[in-house]
């Protein structure tokens, strides 16, 4: 079984660098994007629940309003979409023909244009998030938030970096010290025994 892989920090404070280039952390700091005000309820809802998985990946900052906000109106507008379009991939249509007489065909739903735009268009922006299989090991995680913090030397964060990190520390027991402590002198130090004088 192969070593773990060390933290950024790690490689960092070591002077090293990782091997693996999807490790390598981006030079932007995480960050959760604030959701502008015009969004509806749905649209707020998918955003936020996006937001949330983007930040257990370590993927998402505060400038990335714009995508997930485009994104959560695309998709909204698809699921409307689709719950119009139903079961009725044909629709009826009335025609005049050239006698001026009316008669009824079917065509395909034209709300299927509709669905098929915004399939592309979230197909392309769940890409562009790293929300997709071929994707998400392109994306490069974010700098956390303790980490895009200077280091002060001598700090906790310069003598004990391991515990600065977001990843949580495994906790060592120490063994406990007792404390004895030292017997009273017999005689205070301004009461210091005088030598015996010598009897003739």
């Amino acid at each position: 079984m192969g070593r773990p892989a060390k933290s950024n920090e790690l490689h960092q404070l070591h002077g090293t660098k990782p091997q693996s280039k999807s490790a390598t952390e981006s030079v932007y700091v995480s960050g959760r994007p604030k959701f502008p005000s015009h969004l509806s309820k749905e649209a707020r809802s998918e955003a936020k629940r996006v937001v949330k998985l983007l930040e257990e990946r370590r993927t998402i900052t505060s400038g990335d309003v714009a995508i997930v906000a485009l994104y959560a109106e695309v998709y909204v507008r698809w699921v409307a979409t689709k719950a119009q379009i139903g079961n009725d991939l044909m629709v009826e249509i009335k025609m005049k023909d050239a006698n001026g007489a009316i008669h009824t065909t079917k065509r395909l739903n034209p709300l299927l244009k509709v669905a098929q735009a915004d399939e592309a268009k979230l197909l392309q922006l769940t890409t562009q998030m790293g929300l997709t299989p071929s994707a998400r090991d392109r994306v490069r995680p974010t700098k956390s938030q303790r980490a895009a913090l200077e280091v002060i030397p001598g700090s906790m964060a310069d003598l004990y970096p391991e515990l600065c990190n977001d990843e949580p520390v495994a906790k060592v027991a120490k063994p406990a010290t007792i404390f004895q402590p030292m017997p009273p002198p017999d005689y205070l130090e301004d009461e210091e025994p005088q030598p015996e004088e010598e009897q003739e």
